[in-house]
């Protein structure tokens, strides 16, 4: 894409927290969305702050890497129960406190206390808010980071199966592309024909809701040279799929219109979970590329019903008591659904709605009582608007 294309898309889709209200970033930025299907909110972080957490990501992939690898070697070689895994002090396992349900590791939050402190920001709580519904959930939470690309990486294409068992590139040359939506407009549904490992998904014809919005939180500066991530702008108004069966897309080859996004350290990109988007195959930058990405929904999507017997997905691991009593104040609202100690009870903003719904249906059954007879042409006005086929 030109440059001057480029700094077009820059200047209608990025946006400085430190410049605006925080009603006016919500207003710009939620437009981006719908226009664009994403957009980019810089300095939500202090720079002061960036490195330390930069830091504790990198070191919470490691834990969580190793504690999975270390939950798979205990099944595989020993086949212990649910029970004695869950007994045992030398892994973090959690119950999701569901029958028949295998417990799963612990959810990564855990390894990354400083970045908690920023992940229910205001102003991004107020936009998921205002794109999603009254009452929200982070669903899915974990650290991704790109390595520094090496003189080999450039052209060698390493294909490997996922803890699922669907391909993942991890290297091509540089025209390499892993185009997808993200769930609940994933037609592969992270386990593919697996009952076991199906999360489900939302079948094409999308509806125009917005279902679930991915943020990437970048702790470095990112381009087109140090792993910014690839995007089709608009593309999440479109019907077909990269990984549509019958849509004829090639998922792993370059699009007409794709660019990759650019970012200071500190800042977010939102994507509507419908945006065509692949993450890059190099970075040429001077450092790893440290990233947490998240998927933030609305409390009425079935985020945890299906994949009855997946461990290793990345869909609600959960959380013991404690570590949410630990969790920011601001923060636990958004994850109480992942500890099961935790009755999930809904928000201020939807009961004063559901309040004033129910005051509303009062007053109306009180008015037929005092005028029965009175009600038959109140609604004459109230007129549907309709839609010729």
């Amino acid at each position: 894409m030109s440059k001057k294309i480029n700094k077009v898309l820059k200047k209608n889709f990025t946006f400085d927290k430190n410049k605006s209200t925080t009603e006016d970033l919500i207003i710009k930025a939620s437009k981006s969305i719908s226009l664009n299907g994403f957009c980019v909110i810089e300095n939500l972080i202090p720079k002061k702050d960036i490195k330390a957490i930069r830091e504790e990501i990198i070191n919470a992939q490691s834990k969580s890497s190793k504690n999975i690898k270390k939950i798979k070697s205990l099944i595989d070689t020993k086949k212990l129960s649910e029970k004695k895994l869950l007994e045992r002090g030398d892994i973090e396992l959690r119950s999701v406190g569901r029958l028949g349900r295998p417990s799963k590791p612990v959810n990564d939050i855990i390894w990354m206390p400083k970045y908690s402190k920023y992940l229910a920001n205001k102003t991004i709580v107020k936009l998921a808010v205002k794109m999603l519904d009254d009452q929200i959930r982070i669903a899915q939470l974990h650290p991704r980071i790109i390595p520094i690309t090496s003189s080999e990486d450039e052209s060698k294409i390493v294909i490997r199966n996922d803890l699922l068992g669907l391909p993942r590139i991890d290297k091509g040359p540089v025209s390499t592309r892993d185009w997808h939506t993200d769930w609940p407009h994933d037609p592969s549904a992270y386990g593919g024909e697996n009952p076991d490992e199906n999360v489900g998904f939302v079948r094409s014809p999308y509806p125009d809701v917005v279902m679930c919005l991915v943020l990437i939180w970048y702790f470095n500066d990112i381009d087109e040279k140090s792993g910014g991530t690839w995007v089709l702008p608009g593309s999440h108004k479109d019907q077909r799929n990269p990984r549509g069966p019958s849509d004829k897309i090639v998922l792993t080859a370059p699009i007409p219109g794709e660019f990759q996004i650019k970012a200071k350290a500190g800042s977010v990109f939102i994507q509507d979970s419908r945006l065509w988007h692949s993450a890059p195959m190099h970075n040429y930058g001077k450092n790893k590329r440290v990233a947490v990405v998240n998927r933030w929904c609305p409390w009425w999507l079935s985020i945890n019903e299906f994949a009855p017997k997946s461990r290793f997905n990345n869909v609600c691991r959960p959380l013991s008591k404690s570590e949410y009593l630990n969790l920011p104040n601001n923060l636990k609202p958004l994850m109480k659904h992942l500890c099961p100690d935790e009755l999930d009870t809904f928000q201020k903003p939807l009961l004063k709605k559901a309040k004033a719904a129910a005051l509303r249906t009062r007053w109306a059954y009180q008015k037929l009582k005092k005028t029965p007879y009175g009600l038959r042409n109140i609604n004459s006005k109230i007129k549907i608007k309709k839609k010729i086929i």
